[in-house]
């Protein structure tokens, strides 16, 4: 069977630990999988994120809260809610190098628009105050449900996980994606428009999602999916 992959998860600032985003959920959806999960603390440069990345066999950006507009080239937004610079500068440069590597990427909610941004694209600072005809997108609901549905592009790896074009996701978000990259393609949308998945093209393996798959019950076989084909990638 061989060595099980070890990967990486990003470890949110202390104060969002306290408050609602578990790494447990991550740790236990990557053993699950078949992997060794490893949380990463932020790094401060280039040279500790190359170091950072050199002994796991892939990456997963964990959920957490909203880019600090500094790094998004724009002026904060109504709406915008609590940043943690020191989480940004580190997650970017850790997606920065693993793009550059082609190493598997696994992006969650926060992540996939941390995904978007280091490969040049734009996000949303604020749903509700930048697309009006939005439906909630963070969901009163506790995590463990599913909120609304999203549809599914075909030619995606996305697709070739779930092997469905239409499925119920939880919602806990209020940034996301607002223009894919270059070299990306949107392979999910909710029913408002809202880019519910990214992925790059002709990659290994580097998916985002803004939904949150770890915290859906153990029977969710489209969450059990996309962990398994990530730790698939990583083998």
């Amino acid at each position: 069977m061989g060595r099980r992959p070890v990967i990486g998860i990003t470890a949110a600032h202390y104060s969002e630990e306290l408050k609602t985003y578990p790494r447990a959920l991550y740790v236990d959806s990557i053993r699950k999988a078949g992997g060794i999960p490893v949380i990463l603390p932020p790094v401060r440069s280039k040279e500790e994120s190359l170091e950072a990345l050199d002994f796991v066999d892939g990456l997963l950006l964990s959920g957490g809260g909203d880019i600090s507009p500094v790094y998004l080239k724009e002026d904060p937004l109504q709406g915008i809610g609590a940043c943690f610079p020191e989480r940004d500068l580190s997650e970017l440069l850790l997606t920065d190098y693993a793009l550059q590597k082609n190493l598997p990427l696994l992006a969650i909610c926060r992540g996939i628009q941390v995904l978007a941004v280091a490969a040049g694209g734009k996000i949303y600072q604020d749903i509700p105050g930048q697309y009006l005809e939005s439906i909630q997108h963070k969901q009163t609901a506790p995590r463990q449900n599913t909120w609304h549905r999203i549809d599914l592009r075909k030619d995606s790896l996305l697709f070739t996980l779930v092997k469905e074009t239409n499925i119920e996701v939880n919602s806990l978000h209020h940034q996301a994606v607002k223009e894919v990259p270059p070299g990306f393609l949107q392979n999910a949308a909710a029913t408002d428009g809202i880019i519910e998945g990214i992925e790059k093209i002709e990659a290994k393996f580097c998916l985002g999602v803004q939904w949150h798959p770890e915290s859906l019950p153990e029977t969710d076989k489209n969450s059990c999916a996309i962990f398994s084909g990530f730790i698939g990638a990583c083998r």
